[in-house]
C-alpha cells in the first residue's frame, strides 16, 4: 500500500514541462555524469532528480537529445575525415609544386612543356579559350523606321545635289 502511494506521489511530482534546469540535467547525464553528480550540479536533490528522470516527458526528451548528440558525432567524424584529407593535401602541396618545377628541367621537351603549361595554368596565366558564336539581332520597329528615314533623307539629299 505504501509502495502504491509513493508511486502515485512520484507521478504527481513529475514535471509537466521541460525547463532549462531539466535540460541542464539532461546534458550532464548525456555527457556521462552519474545522476548523483548531475543532480548536484543542476541544483536538484537526488530524490527530486530521480523523480524527474523517471518521467516519460524527460525520458522522451533525453532520447531526442541523445539522438542529436549521436548525429552531431557522426557529422563531426565525417568532417574530421575531410579535414584530415585536406590537411594532408596542404602539407603535400610544396613537394608537389617542387616536383612540377623540377619537371621543367626534364630532358624530355614534352614533359617540360606540359609542366610549364600546368604551372602557368595554376598560377592564373592559362591560355584563353577563343569563343566563337553567332549573334542574331532582331531590330525593333522604331529602329526599322529610323533606318528608313535615314535612307529617305539620304536619297532626298542626293536629289538636291544633282
Amino acid at each position: 500500500m505504501e509502495q502504491e502511494e509513493r508511486s502515485e506521489s512520484s507521478i504527481k511530482q513529475q514535471p509537466d514541462k521541460i525547463t532549462p534546469r531539466h535540460r541542464l540535467l539532461m546534458r550532464l547525464l548525456v555527457s556521462g555524469k552519474i545522476l548523483k553528480d548531475a543532480a548536484a550540479e543542476a541544483g536538484f536533490s537526488l530524490a527530486r532528480a530521480s523523480v524527474i528522470v523517471t518521467s516519460p516527458l524527460f525520458k522522451d526528451e533525453l532520447k531526442r537529445m541523445e539522438a542529436g548528440v549521436a548525429q552531431e558525432f557522426v557529422e563531426a567524424e565525417g568532417q574530421k575525415t575531410v579535414d584530415d584529407t585536406r590537411h594532408e593535401l596542404m602539407e603535400s602541396r610544396v613537394v608537389a609544386a617542387k616536383t612540377l618545377r623540377g619537371a621543367l628541367d626534364d630532358g624530355d621537351k614534352k614533359i617540360a612543356l606540359s609542366a610549364a603549361k600546368d604551372i602557368l595554368d595554376r598560377t592564373g596565366y592559362a591560355k584563353e579559350d577563343k569563343l566563337q558564336g553567332k549573334i542574331t539581332v532582331e531590330p525593333s520597329q522604331s529602329l526599322i523606321d529610323l533606318i528608313g528615314r535615314i535612307g529617305r533623307d539620304k536619297d532626298a539629299g542626293t536629289d538636291d545635289n544633282k
